[in-house]
Formats: C-alpha cells, sequence, structure tokens
C-alpha cells in the first residue's frame, strides 16, 4: 500500500513545482500536508476563494491574497522555501490564461523548492503542465485508521448524551470490514448515520454500513454491488467449478500470501446462456464470505470525449478499495468484441482494452475476476492468455443427473419436498434445457397450478416443459460452435474435479 505521506515528501525532495492528491476529502488533505510540512521544516500557506492565502494553523480570514490571480503572485514573490495548498485551483485548470501563469512559476518553485498543492475528487490536468506536475492518491483508510475513526466518531457523540456500545470483539471486525472500500470522509459519514440513528454502536450497524456502502458504490453509476442471497449449494450442478473454487477460498487473506501463495487472479466461464455462470460468481462470493461487484462492460462507454476512460478507471479504482473483493464482468465480449473498428470509434475501444489488459496483468490489489462470456469468438486473444486469468470453464447444458439437481434446489426454494415429484422423468423431459429454462418451467407450473386451484405436481410440470423449445433447439448451431470451441481449450465445469 502506498505510504501517502512518504511519496508527497519524496516528490518535494524532487523539486515538483505542483502535485495534484486525488481525493475530495479537504480535511484528510490539509492534515496530510500539515505533518508533511513540519517534518520538512516547511511553512505550509493555504489559500480558497473565501478566505485568502494564510498561515496554517491561523483561523482568521485574510486579506491578502484574497483573489486566485493575488495568491499566485505571492506564492511567485517569496523568497523561501514553501508548501502551498490552493484549495480551489483545480476548478479553473482549463484556463489557458491560469496555465500560462502556472508555467510561468514552475521555474521559481522549482528553483527555492515550493510546492503547490492542488486536491480534488476529478482533477483535469493540462496537457501543458504535465512535466511539472506530480500526482498522487490518497490510499484507502486502513484498518487502524477506521478503528481510531469508528472510536472517534462515539466519542464525539458523547457529548452531552450516552451513546450504547453493544457489540462483540467479532462485530466490531466485521464492522471495520464492512468500511473498507469508503474514503476516511465516506467511513466517518457512515458512523455517523449509524450511531445517529439510535444512539448506539451495536452489530445491526454492520448491515446499514453495508447499504450505505452499497449506496456510494453505485453513484458511480458502472459498478453495481450485489447482493448475496446463494451459496454453494443452490446451485445443481458445476461440481468441478465449485470444486476448484472451494480450494481458493481463502487464497486472498495475508495467511495465505504469509504462506506464500500468489493471489488467484479469476476465471471466464464461458458457456451457453442460462447455465449459472452468474449464479456462479454470487455463490462464490457467498462462500469466500467477500463483497460481489458487477461491471455491466456496456456501460463503460460514454458518448462524451474521455468520459469512457474515466468510467474503467473509476470502476477499477473502487474494485481495488473494496478489495479484498469479487469483481464479475457480464458478457465481457460485449464491451471488447475482437476486431472491433478502431475506425469507428477514434481507437476508444483499443484504449479500454489496453488499460484492463494492463490492470489484468498488473494488479496487486486482492480482486478476484468472473467474466461471463456467451461468445468466445468475439474475445481478443490477448484476453485468454495465462497469467490475466488462472482458468477457463466451460458451462455446458446440464446433464440428467444435474438437472434432477437443479430441480431439487428450485422445488425446495418454492417449499415444494422434491421427494413428492418424479425427479427421473422431469430430468429426462428436459434433456437440453438450461438450469434458467427448468427453473422458469416450475414458475409456470406455478401459475398454471394456482390458476386451477391446484398443488404443483409433476405433470403440471412436464406440460410446461412440453410447450418450450429451449435454447438448444432455437440456437443449435451456436452452442455447438462453442462445446467444440471449448473441447481442449477450456475446462469442464460439471464433473468431479478440476
Amino acid at each position: 500500500m502506498i505510504d501517502a505521506r512518504k511519496e508527497l515528501q519524496l516528490l518535494i525532495r524532487s523539486r515538483y513545482p505542483f502535485v495534484a492528491i486525488h481525493s475530495a476529502d479537504e480535511a484528510r488533505v490539509e492534515a496530510l500536508l500539515d505533518k508533511v510540512a513540519r517534518e520538512e521544516d516547511l511553512p505550509l500557506l493555504i489559500w480558497s476563494s473565501t478566505r485568502g492565502m494564510r498561515r496554517s494553523g491561523m483561523l482568521v480570514a485574510s486579506t491578502r491574497g484574497r483573489t486566485l490571480d493575488d495568491a499566485l503572485q505571492e506564492a511567485k514573490a517569496k523568497s523561501s522555501e514553501a508548501l502551498f495548498f490552493f484549495k480551489d485551483i483545480h476548478t479553473h485548470l482549463q484556463q489557458a490564461e491560469l496555465v500560462r501563469r502556472l508555467l510561468d512559476i514552475a521555474a521559481y518553485f522549482r528553483a527555492d523548492r515550493r510546492t503547490l498543492v492542488m486536491a480534488g475528487a476529478d482533477i483535469e490536468i493540462p496537457k501543458a503542465l504535465d512535466h511539472h506536475c506530480a500526482s498522487l492518491r490518497l490510499p484507502m483508510p486502513t484498518d487502524e485508521e477506521l478503528k481510531r475513526l469508528a472510536w472517534r466518531v462515539v466519542h464525539d457523540f458523547s457529548h452531552g448524551q450516552d451513546v450504547e456500545i453493544d457489540m462483540s470483539s467479532t462485530s466490531f471486525v466485521r464492522l471495520i470490514d464492512s468500511l473498507k472500500g469508503l474514503s476516511h470522509l465516506e467511513a466517518e459519514r457512515a458512523l455517523c448515520r449509524a450511531v445517529a440513528d439510535d444512539l448506539k454502536l451495536s452489530e445491526d450497524d454492520v448491515e446499514q454500513v453495508i447499504r450505505i456502502k452499497k449506496e456510494v458504490l453505485e453513484e458511480g453509476g458502472v459498478l453495481e454491488y450485489v447482493p448475496v442471497d446463494v451459496g454453494p449449494e443452490d446451485i445443481g450442478g458445476l461440481d468441478a467449478l465449485k470444486s476448484w473454487l472451494a480450494v481458493r477460498r481463502d487464497a486472498l487473506t495475508d495467511k495465505a500470501r504469509a504462506f506464500g501463495l500468489p493471489a488467484p487472479k479469476g476465471v471466464i466461464l464461458l458457456g451457453v446462456q442460462g447455465c449459472g455462470k452468474s449464479l456462479a460468481a454470487k455463490a462464490a462470493a457467498a462462500d469466500w464470505d467477500m463483497p460481489l461487484l458487477r461491471l455491466e462492460a456496456g456501460r463503460i462507454y460514454d458518448k462524451y470525449i474521455g468520459e469512457s476512460d474515466k468510467n474503467l478507471e473509476r470502476a477499477l479504482d473502487a474494485a481495488e478499495h473494496m478489495a479484498p473483493c469479487i469483481l464479475m464482468i457480464d458478457e465481457i465480449e460485449k464491451a471488447f468484441a475482437y476486431g472491433r473498428s478502431a475506425d469507428s470509434d477514434g481507437g476508444l475501444s483499443q484504449r479500454i482494452f489496453g488499460r484492463l489488459l494492463t490492470w489484468l496483468q498488473d494488479r496487486t490489489a486482492p480482486v478476484f475476476l468472473v467474466a461471463t462470456c456467451n461468445d468466445v469468438t468475439q474475445l481478443p486473444p490477448e484476453l485468454m492468455r495465462k497469467g490475466r486469468f488462472d482458468e477457463i470453464f466451460f458451462v455446458d447444458l446440464p446433464d440428467p443427473g444435474e438437472r434432477q439437481a437443479i430441480f431439487r434446489v428450485h422445488l425446495a426454494a418454492r417449499d415444494r419436498d422434491p421427494a413428492r415429484f418424479d425427479l427421473d422423468a422431469l430430468a429426462q423431459a428436459t434433456d437440453g434445457f438450461s438450469g434458467a429454462e427448468i427453473e422458469q418451467a416450475i414458475v409456470a407450473g406455478l401459475y398454471a397450478a394456482f390458476a386451477q386451484e391446484e398443488d404443483l405436481t409433476t405433470a403440471t410440470i412436464l406440460a410446461e416443459v412440453e410447450a418450450t423449445q429451449p435454447l438448444s433447439v432455437t440456437r443449435r448451431e451456436e452452442i455447438t460452435a462453442l462445446r467444440t470451441w471449448a473441447e481442449g481449450r477450456a475446462v469442464p465445469a460439471s464433473g468431479s474435479d478440476a
């Protein structure tokens, strides 16, 4: 994990005139700058559009350097080393005149070890300043920082009112884990909401923090926090895939790293639609006790120039901040199709694809990627190379034994005793059906039974099966092509081992 304090000190000592800190938490940035300034024996001068230029620690607004132009002139005229924090300057960076002013003072700053720091959630550095400005991203709060924050929030609320703490040490660890992935400011707000609700810090607050985290994550519009309500036992079949995942259940933990295990990177689940690929990702998240994030590849692309690149970057950053976690990319071929014309989109798809490849190869955060795919011929070969994914699994239509298992799962989920049904007959009748089609046959049977004021029976389900044309019939050629490609190239997801 990046040590922001040491990194900033290195940038200052390297005589960068400008540093852009990508964070919306001004209080945390200011605290970092104050600490670095003291350690480097530098005065810290802070400017904002409302308070002008002031020395750190002075609460009185200054009449000096009130405007941005005056503040920059004052910073340029200062003849000694200093650290400047210009709070609002990043909102003006697209102005050509301001860029010119910054270029003019860059040489002065570099000569005297003066550094101007700007901070914001989404700073766009003009190309003219690229060689003069370094970027720094504040890491997410550590476990220890989150623990201190939790106790500070409780302490602050305790002034003038009683705050009850009804939480075991195990529940407190779960609370801290649930805060991971939130910025310092977001974590503070989540804790304040949890405590203010009933003036209590309890195990119930863990679920509330998770709901708040879901809201924060989905504000970006690209990633979705997926509730996990199934486990491996809720999947009929796919035994080889489930066995493979079970062996790697604890492989993203600190204990595994201490043992010398490399973190598993992820899997591609290739196969027929409706056969449980997305369900397998949910089951893995439940079994590994990790959050599941879903990235719909089509949502990356935006009509505005530059926004698509940012969307992918935000999604990957958010996933790393939530780590350890499972990231699912549904129908990955839709965003990274092989042969997509660079001329048709100005090279955008190639840039997006290149960034994903780099992340897949170089990421260090414990993010396990599950990519589902229905049409392997559309995937670029670079994406399939070993080292980017651990394995490619082929999810075929279920065999008779798996179809029986699927019927058991879905009947039991609807409060029906599977023993009351002729599972062998149902399995034989649904040859060529996917798991989703089997579930739909049961649902349709329930509708028919309800309309006739009868209970669900084997005969009712068989009637619905008879009326269904499965994908294995309507898309026979595509499924045959998938099976042909997967033979010898992918590991069957069904079977006794992988």
